[in-house]
């Protein structure tokens, strides 16, 4: 109770000052989805790019400079998840990690009988559970510039901490009945499977190939499908897109459409 009572009060001192105007062009430019949104939920947008700045400890990695411009277009794009639910999700995430461009990680791999082995990757972001947001600034820009390729990182790790937000990373991010429960699993089992079915006789789909890699990444994929071609997927998959569209509380393709 304190912690919350603390936390609203702060953000009460945060908002008390009005967005700059020139935080609103900027935003308004540079991500594009904003124009979907009404009036009431770009302002909703506004104050939760406000308070996800000023919250957040951002830290640049290997040399890389945090301006910004940095935190308005992560922010930007991160926030626009967050305008169909009450709260904006966030409130766990302490920090946020930006490198320059695709970077370097450890990992350990176990195969399917149990033998461990250590090696190094290349990423372009990850999301931790209860842990930090990486990204990686190239990646970032180049999602902001080409809005409807459906590939954003921050789309794609932001949808992975929603799915961690229960502490388990699974394809299934909290919600709120046990009827939404079963309808999200049936839909999102039965297309994880149907791609991964297609892929595997060499069939192309519209859902990027990456998205067979498990059901976390199936629905990370599907985020920033939804995001930056909602009228492609609804084509694709009408139940596919409204199961994302009731989570997400936010109908893009209808804005699209006009």
């Amino acid at each position: 109770m304190l912690l919350t009572w603390w936390r609203n009060r702060r953000r009460r001192k945060i908002l008390a000052s009005p967005m700059p105007e020139h935080w609103k062009t900027f935003l308004d430019q540079h991500v594009s989805q904003l124009s979907r949104l009404s009036p009431e939920q770009r302002e909703l947008h506004y104050q939760r790019v406000q308070i996800f700045i000023q919250e957040k400890y951002w830290e640049g990695c290997n040399g890389f400079e945090i301006t910004e411009e940095v935190q308005l277009l992560i922010a930007g794009q991160a926030c626009l998840l967050t305008v169909g639910f009450a709260s904006d999700c966030f409130d766990r995430l302490a920090t946020v990690l930006v490198y320059p461009d695709t970077y370097v990680a450890k990992e350990t791999l176990v195969n399917s009988i149990g033998v461990m082995t250590e090696g190094t990757s290349f990423r372009l972001g990850e999301a931790w559970n209860q842990g930090p947001i990486v990204l990686s600034w190239a990646n970032v820009l180049e999602g902001a510039e080409i809005p409807d390729d459906g590939e954003n990182v921050v789309f794609h790790e932001f949808a992975h901490y929603y799915d961690a937000i229960d502490r388990e990373m699974n394809g299934t991010p909290p919600l709120n009945s046990e009827e939404a429960y079963q309808h999200w699993g049936e839909v999102m089992t039965r297309e994880y499977d149907d791609l991964v079915d297609q892929l595997r006789h060499g069939h192309s789909r519209f859902i990027n190939p990456y998205a067979a890699t498990n059901p976390a990444e199936f629905f990370a994929v599907c985020s920033e499908h939804f995001f930056e071609q909602p009228l492609q997927m609804q084509e694709y998959s009408p139940e596919l897109y409204e199961t994302m569209k009731l989570f997400y509380r936010q109908d893009p393709a209808a804005a699209d459409r006009g």
